[in-house]
């Protein structure tokens, strides 16, 4: 089962396709946002400090109040979503906020059951390998937390073992001319950072 988290961050059109078939989880007002696209989702989770009167009384039924400190909500709904029998997770409304909670749901990603989505974006943790595909010169970028040993064959700027850290380093690479690129981390943690679009330039 493939589950969805909804943030309180604004939410593209798309969440209407994302969460089909899928556990949604809202992480506190994160129910208001799916309201507002006529989403009911399964569950809401949270200290419900920011979730809406409306949305209260409308989802009562599913509400699930944690007032755990030690978490964030996001943080909340993925280990519901977890104990409810996701094997994969995907979460949206959850950048463009406070920066404490945005760096909070970046730790999520290295979950490699987690992936992080947003209007441009998708990121998740690169362990061993990843192969991404796309039409050449689709944006794609590597931030080590704090450092990792990569290898990048197939894109516009290559790597072989070299050493990473939370810097620009890693910012802004492409796909190549194959249409396919391999990222490997020999050591380290790593995030990649996936974009949706292809950039025009010559």
């Amino acid at each position: 089962m493939e589950a969805l988290i909804v943030g309180n961050r604004p939410l593209e059109s798309n969440i209407i396709e994302l969460s089909k078939d899928k556990l949604v989880v809202a992480a506190d007002a994160g129910a208001d946002r799916l309201l507002k696209y006529n989403i009911n989702p399964d569950y809401v989770i949270g200290d419900l400090d920011s979730i809406s009167d409306k949305a209260t009384t409308k989802l009562e039924e599913w509400i699930v109040s944690n007032k755990n400190i030690q978490k964030t909500d996001l943080e909340k709904a993925v280990d519901y979503a977890f104990e409810k029998g996701a094997k994969r997770i995907q979460i949206v409304g959850w950048s463009g906020g406070r920066i404490d909670h945005t760096l909070a749901a970046l730790g999520l990603a290295f979950n490699p059951k987690i992936s992080l989505i947003d209007e441009n974006f998708t990121i998740k943790a690169v362990n061993d390998s990843e192969i991404i595909k796309g039409e050449e010169k689709t944006l794609f970028s590597l931030m080590a937390m704090p450092e990792a040993r990569v290898s990048v064959t197939g894109a516009r700027w290559n790597l072989e073992h070299e050493k990473l850290e939370m810097s620009g380093r890693g910012v802004h690479n492409e796909i190549g001319e194959s249409g396919e690129v391999t990222i490997e981390c020999h050591s380290g943690n790593l995030l990649l950072i996936e974009g949706n679009f292809v950039l025009l330039h010559n």
